[in-house]
This record gives C-alpha cells, structure tokens and sequence, in this order.
C-alpha cells in the first residue's frame, strides 16, 4: 500500500496487476489478509479486490437473484422457494417475493411453492444472460464497434466506460492514448495490457452477474466527474419508438448520471440488439450524441439521424 496524497488513495493487487486510484475525502482502510471477510473499506465504500472476491459469500442484490432464478429456469421449467433459497442463502420469504415480482414482469408464473418458466416467451424477453455467458457473443461485431467508438477519443481527453461486453473491447483500442478513463466495469481492468493508463475504477456493490459496481456509493463518485465522451451499453433498442432498454435496472442510474456529466454521449450495440426490448428503460435515443451499431438486417423503421453504422472493411 503506497501513501496515498491528499485526496486519493492507490491501491496495487497483483491479482488484477492494475494500479486502483479510489476519490476519497477522509481516509480510512483496513485490511485484514487473513480473515475470510477481507475487505477493503474505505469511507464506507466496500471494494472487494479479485483476489478476494472467492473468500466469502456476499449478499444478492434483487436484480442479481432476478437473473439468478431466470438462468436456472433456462435448463429447468420449475423451481422451487426451497431450492432457490438455499442456493442463495436467503429466505423463503425472500425468494418469493422474487418470484412475485417476477411473475408481475411476465418473466416467470408462480406455481404452489414455486415459480415455472413462461412457455413460448418473445426472443425480447428472454431471461437475461450472466456477462460470463455474453463474453464471446458477437464478438467480431462488439471489436468493430469499439474500434470505431475509440476514434472519438483523442490524447487529453477524460472518458466514462459503462459496463458491460460491447463497452469492454475499447480498453484494446485506448489505453496507449494520454487520456483518464473512468469506469466502474471490472471487464475493463481484465483486459489492460499497459500498466501506466490512467484509470479511476469506482467502487460500490460489486455484481457478479455484471462484472461491475452499482448503488449509491457508485452513483456519488461517478457524479464526481466531469467527461468528454462516455460511452454506454444496452440491452436493446426498439426503432418505433426510438427508445433504449436494459436489463437490469440498478445499473441505470449510474448511466443517467454520468449521462448528466458529459460533454458527449455514446451508445453501442451490435445488430442482434436492434429491435429489441426489455423490463426496464433506459433513454430516449435522442439522448445519444451517436448510437454506434453493426450493420443491421433489413429494417421496418428507418435507423434515426444520429446511428453510426460500422462498415465492412
């Protein structure tokens, strides 16, 4: 642990070899290496480091047992409260209150004692895949996307990237560029090769499912700066009525306000999501500077003004 300057502290892990400047006001870290709870806590924001992120077993946020139970109803029709329960370590009457709400979503359909999956649901609907699962989707699109996306960046500049599996591969294309990236998608620091980016990792409640920090915590460093570019993920767009979805609603206040805090707005996605809605909405696509897509299959509405359209090479 380095002295830290007035106010920043920088953190070194070897498991994820990347220097980590947190924003701090007062100061205060403990870490405890031999104990199963190590933490670092730090103004009371919790950062649990990748070397310690398999020691314990950390609370679910709804959203994360929401995708939890969906995945589970992927290779089954029926689960039940007891079984979910024990799985995640929580209360029956926790679980089932999962399951309401998710029957009032039009997800799943409450049965005695459990919940079924919807038969025949829209390709819209589906449950919604683990960013483990999404990592090698479309992956020839997502890489053209970010290349494109990082030539809007330019030496100087100080840039948001969302979290996320389209938003990840720009690290590949920016990270020899003299800027300061900002962001709270731990994909990002997995695939840093230069260890002299100058990258600000935010803290909050870290999300397994999403490979990224979210809560209050989250939203008052995010809101700490000021960006040239930030660069956002979805989970769909519908053309009609020109609007952007995602699937997990915790992570979309994070969005809107480093939205909020930058001079430029950037939304990419590749085609498999156009056309595509989901439970939660996230922004009018007005709301984007440019809306960065691969090439799409025939369309019913035209693509607006603002679309980007990466181009074969």
């Amino acid at each position: 642990m380095s002295r830290a300057p007035q106010a920043f502290i920088l953190c070194y892990f070897p498991c994820c070899c990347v220097k980590i400047a947190c924003i701090l006001g007062n100061i205060t870290v403990c870490y405890r290496q031999s104990r199963a709870e190590d933490i670092f806590r730090v103004c009371n924001i919790l950062f649990v480091p990748a070397c310690m992120k398999d020691r314990g077993e950390s609370k679910m946020i709804a959203t994360e047992r929401a995708s939890y139970i969906l995945n589970k109803l992927r290779d089954k029709d029926t689960v039940t409260l007891k079984e979910i329960a024990a799985e995640l370590g929580v209360s029956e009457a926790t679980v089932r209150r999962d399951f309401e709400r998710l029957d009032k979503q039009g997800f799943v359909v409450r049965v005695r004692s459990g919940a079924t999956r919807v038969n025949g649901a829209a390709p819209g609907n589906a449950a919604p895949l683990v960013t483990s699962e999404k990592l090698t989707e479309h992956m020839e699109d997502k890489t053209a996307i970010a290349r494109l996306a990082a030539s809007f960046v330019h030496d100087g500049d100080c840039i948001f990237l969302d979290g996320g599996t389209t938003i990840a591969p720009m690290i590949d294309f920016i990270q020899d560029k003299r800027i300061k990236i900002v962001t709270h998608n731990l994909l990002v620091t997995h695939r840093l090769k230069n260890m002299n980016v100058d990258i600000f990792l935010i803290g909050g409640h870290y999300t397994h499912f999403h490979e990224s920090t979210v809560g209050v915590y989250t939203e008052k460093m995010v809101s700490q700066f000021h960006f040239d570019h930030a660069f956002f993920g979805c989970s769909g767009i519908e053309l009609v009525h020109q609007m952007a979805y995602n699937d997990d609603i915790d992570t979309v206040p994070v969005k809107e306000i480093a939205m909020k805090c930058s001079n430029k707005n950037y939304l990419l996605a590749d085609a498999s999501k156009l056309g595509k809605t989901s439970f939660c909405r996230l922004a009018p696509l007005s709301a984007f500077d440019g809306v960065i897509v691969t090439c799409p299959p025939e369309l019913s509405a035209p693509l607006p003004s603002n679309f980007i359209v990466v181009q074969d090479e």
